[in-house]
């Protein structure tokens, strides 16, 4: 399966969970992750998360964007954010979820400035290697 992430979070969405993800990256160590926790609103995040996403301003950039909810809040907010993530199946959950500006792309591939670019979660795996 191409796109284990996006099958997961798009069967969440549809209720169909079952099981969750175990992701690793080249700098990190095997790590449970809870498909219901990619679904969480602003209350139930780290205050890290929070602060990142106080701290955000003018045109924003989410990358990874995963099931949406940093881009949803930043959105509810009235920001300019445009969500970005390898996986179709995320694309379309957040986009199911009201934010529009969302499209599968590498952040390599991206072409505009932001005033902020957030990398959150396990954003740091990105690149593969330090």
């Amino acid at each position: 399966m191409k796109d284990v992430f996006g099958t997961a979070i798009l069967d969440y969405q549809q209720g169909n969970y079952t099981e969750d993800l175990v992701t690793s990256t080249s700098i990190s160590e095997e790590d449970v992750l809870p498909i219901p926790y990619l679904f969480r609103d602003f209350s139930e995040m780290p205050v890290l998360e929070q602060t990142a996403l106080k701290l955000s301003k003018g045109s924003i950039l989410d990358v990874g964007c995963g099931a949406g909810s940093h881009s949803l809040h930043l959105k509810s907010l009235g920001y300019n954010v445009k969500a970005i993530d390898v996986s179709e199946g995320a694309i379309i959950v957040t986009k199911h979820r009201g934010v529009m500006n969302a499209q599968k792309l590498d952040v390599l591939d991206v072409m505009v400035q932001y005033d902020t670019i957030l990398v959150l979660m396990n954003g740091t795996g990105i690149f593969q290697t330090i």
